[in-house]
């Protein structure tokens, strides 16, 4: 049988070693979920400009294949499945926007600040789209134009986001996500 009597000041090493770094683990991680309130209605943004890219591409390529079909009879087939599925598209992208809306609220920011002031046009911008696609989910082929409202309210969130101060990363991921 193994002595660890005799061990016991290498076992305390090892302990002592193993809960340093499991508690620089702890820090660590709770640092990485720390984010910034920035950050934080960044990451909701990038949720929400998500849900409306994939909801644009999807309409945008729908529209490409039929243009792309030379088929009158095909063309109108892939026009009429198309607006039969522009009411689901559209619910589907209202209500990932709807949780992107909540995630945008939900940040802690100081009343009134630059980035409060941000955050609240593109809530704006937000409510626009959302707007859009419950027009969109009773007739379908409004889809063919977006509402000027939309690109108005996107480009307020555009202005009021670069009059705030973010470090740079933060300023790149805002270039990022807001581009036309």
């Amino acid at each position: 049988m193994l002595n660890l009597r005799n061990h016991r000041a290498l076992l305390s090493a090892v302990g002592a070693f193993v809960v340093a770094g499991a508690g620089g683990g702890i820090a660590w991680s709770q640092a990485e979920r720390t984010s910034e309130p920035a950050d934080v209605l960044l990451d909701a943004v990038e949720h929400s400009e998500s849900t409306m890219r994939d909801y644009i591409d999807e309409i945008s390529g729908r529209f490409d294949e039929i243009e792309a079909t030379s088929d009158t009879g095909q063309q109108e087939d892939l026009a009429t499945a198309l607006m039969t599925d522009v009411p689901d598209l559209a619910e589907e992208a209202r209500d990932g926007v709807l949780t992107a809306k909540e995630d945008v609220r939900a940040v802690t920011l100081t009343e009134g600040s630059e980035l409060d002031q941000a955050r609240d046009a593109y809530v704006a911008h937000i409510d626009a789209w959302i707007t859009e696609y419950e027009q969109a989910m009773v007739a379908p082929a409004g889809v063919v134009e977006i509402e000027p409202s939309v690109n108005r309210t996107f480009d307020k969130a555009v202005a009021a986001f670069e009059r705030t101060e973010l470090d740079a990363d933060q300023e790149e991921r805002v270039a990022q996500l807001l581009t036309d």
